[in-house]
């Protein structure tokens, strides 16, 4: 074979590595919310999410919408028509997300779920702990999120910020959202509650 086409081929060989190491390395999370007050409620979960995406691991130019586990994360609010107070995101987010958060009254949001045909990993946010709105302390999540947005978190906010924190206790010890069988395990261990004090810097 030429040597000018082996190197040709080697070259997009290691374009082909790179791009997929940086695919590897981030992922696209949807938040989806069902329910009453759909549109509120999706830009106060999508804030919450958000806030706890930019604690740990941000860099300057960041071109995601922030780091989950260590690995960029990229929000895609749904559904798309109720995305309209959306504010914040920066990413360009995948339209077939690795992980879908839930958040909504049944049957109406496993029916959502099912429309999708969604095959990845579904999480719903979980308990939150006792006392998610206090903010006498500058460092709570309710007095960070004052600080952040200028108003008080509403649960909406805190299921966002909940679900956030879970996959990152979830996605840090595996560096990316794979072996599933892993990951889902890891988010199944906090279901009942995780800590909002630990890991927030």
């Amino acid at each position: 074979m030429r040597p000018d086409i082996v190197r040709g081929a080697l070259v997009a060989l290691g374009f082909t590595i790179t791009a997929n190491a940086a695919i590897a390395h981030e992922f696209t999370a949807a938040l989806l919310v069902t329910g009453e007050k759909q549109e509120a409620r999706l830009a106060q979960a999508v804030n919450g999410f958000l806030l706890a995406a930019d604690e740990r691991d941000g860099h300057p130019a960041e071109t995601s919408d922030g780091h989950l586990g260590g690995v960029d994360v990229q929000v895609l609010p749904l559904p798309a028509d109720a995305a309209g107070r959306v504010a914040g995101l920066i990413g360009t987010p995948r339209t077939r997300p690795d992980v879908l958060v839930v958040m909504g009254p049944e049957p109406e949001a496993s029916a959502a779920v099912a429309s999708l045909d969604f095959a990845g990993v579904v999480l719903r946010p979980g308990a939150l702990p006792n006392g998610w709105a206090t903010e006498d302390d500058t460092d709570s999540f309710a007095a960070r999120y004052r600080s952040g947005y200028g108003s008080a978190p509403t649960e909406a906010a805190a299921r966002g910020y909940n679900a956030a924190r879970r996959l990152d206790a979830a996605i840090r010890p595996l560096d990316g959202i794979s072996p599933r069988v892993a990951l889902e395990t890891a988010l199944a261990d906090t279901a009942s509650g995780i800590d909002w004090q630990e890991n927030t810097r």
